[in-house]
């Protein structure tokens, strides 16, 4: 089965792709094409294993897709199909992580519509570049972070709590109730004038 015909029998994906291929340069692997898959593909591998990595927006956005896709094909066709294995074996090259994803990621997601990743921006990070000539050089970067649902990891964004049981929230709505009574008495007072 070629690959044109497998991708085009399945649903679109649930997360919006970047228009713009953006630039992931990394140390140690030439520009290119081909660099830019294989450093998708650390991510990628990073993410199935880790299941909630923080690393540039860029990368997280870029990334993303990728992943939805892969987790889409383990259950949408299988372990059996041809093209799935393939994929599998071309983004995950570590043979556990397959077998984590058979075994531990699509059943999580069998009865689940996508998307199957969430993606949250984090304030941006000032990090040091490199030091020339004694002078430090910094760039700010932004901070994602891409996660897979129902990691065994804290949420990162708290769910809203009901506090009205706390203290301070008692205190502050009899200080409002009070203040409220005492205006109303200082306008009955004027009005009665």
């Amino acid at each position: 089965m070629s690959a044109r015909r497998a991708v085009a029998s399945l649903p679109r994906i649930g997360v919006t792709i970047g228009h713009l291929p953006q630039k992931l340069k990394t140390g140690g692997i030439e520009p290119s094409r081909r660099a830019r898959l294989e450093v998708l593909r650390r991510i990628v591998t990073r993410t199935v294993r880790e299941e909630r990595v923080e690393l540039k927006w860029n990368r997280a956005v870029e990334a993303r897709p990728y992943i939805e896709r892969l987790i889409q094909l383990g259950v949408e066709r299988g372990p059996l199909d041809e093209y799935t294995a393939e994929m599998m074996e071309w983004w995950l090259p570590e043979k556990d992580l397959i077998t984590k994803m058979h075994d531990v990621l699509v059943p999580r997601f069998q009865n689940r519509e996508s998307p199957f990743t969430s993606l949250f921006r984090l304030p941006p990070q000032r990090l040091q570049q490199f030091i020339q000539n004694k002078r430090e050089i910094w760039k700010r970067y932004d901070i994602g972070v891409l996660e897979i649902y129902g990691n065994p990891f804290p949420a990162v964004q708290a769910a809203r709590l009901e506090q009205s049981d706390s203290i301070l929230d008692i205190l502050l709505t009899d200080a409002l109730r009070n203040h409220h009574e005492d205006l109303q008495e200082k306008l009955n007072v004027s009005k009665s004038k």
